[in-house]
């Protein structure tokens, strides 16, 4: 009995120590520069106004077009409880980044996610769970790829809440080319209605809103059958909202959310005729 016990005690630290490895921000911020370094991306805070951003580049030549991969939600609540930060817990976004092979690939953190909050005056939670998808964040994400880019066309990829951002983007920026959406949340009121009306979002603005308003842009909206978080009807239903050749959707099977992209990602790339 006082070996087991004595066994208890030791296996505690180890549970403990697995789970602030998984919550621990310090720990998400180290997973991705991790990544970002064996892919040659460099991270470049930019200052978008009312928030600064965490961005990775891989540049290889300025006067060759961008392609600006916007990150999703992030790590929105413990339990039931709010989170205190945003910085995801799964860098799924960057790691499809580090597999497209085109010259000019910038991967652009959510406000608040990465930053040190210090660096952010307004990070406060409205900014991970109302305002989302709000003004400012667009304004301050819009600002940002403006400063990188240079007035040039450029192209979006955009994951779960960053794919409801592309459209946002696009609604306010002449200069982007194509828009690829992966899980993206295109209707901030059905999501809310699938999720038994929450009320988060609330102060966001609603892509489909601005559907047709974007619709002669070059869209491909990509969804998994085992989605449970934003699923495939949402696409659908902008799709179809949208009323355009150029705005397009496929559905893959055996992909939820966050899982399995990694294995698709290459072959939509190599396949897309945007």
């Amino acid at each position: 009995m006082k070996n087991f016990i004595w066994a208890i005690i030791f296996l505690i630290p180890i549970f403990l120590s697995g789970c602030s490895t998984i919550h621990d921000v310090a720990s998400r911020v180290k997973h991705l520069q991790d990544i970002a370094t064996q892919n040659n991306f460099q991270m470049r805070l930019v200052n978008g106004g009312d928030f600064t951003l965490t961005t990775y580049q891989r540049i290889t030549d300025r006067n060759l077009p961008f392609v600006f991969y916007i990150e999703g939600d992030g790590h929105l609540a413990d339990g039931s409880v709010n989170s205190d930060n945003p910085t995801p817990v799964n860098p799924m976004l960057l790691k499809l980044a580090t597999m497209d092979k085109r010259p000019n690939i910038v991967y652009i953190a959510r406000p608040c996610q990465y930053t040190p909050l210090e660096m952010n005056s307004k990070c406060i939670s409205d900014y991970w769970l109302d305002k989302r998808m709000g003004q400012e964040v667009v304004d301050s994400i819009n600002n940002v790829i403006n400063i990188i880019n240079n007035g040039q066309k450029f192209s979006l990829v955009g994951f779960s809440g960053g794919g409801g951002l592309t459209i946002l983007i696009a609604a306010q920026n002449s200069n982007v080319k194509d828009i690829i959406t992966i899980a993206g949340n295109l209707d901030t009121k059905k999501f809310d209605k699938y999720h038994n009306y929450r009320g988060y979002l609330v102060k966001s603005l609603n892509p489909i809103n601005y559907a047709k308003q974007v619709n002669n842009i070059p869209q491909l909206h990509l969804s998994g059958m085992d989605d449970k978080r934003v699923p495939p009807f949402i696409a659908a239903l902008y799709v179809k909202t949208s009323n355009s050749p150029c705005v397009k959707k496929q559905t893959f099977p055996n992909i939820s959310h966050a899982k399995g992209w990694d294995k698709v990602w290459s072959n939509i790339l190599d396949s897309s005729d945007l």
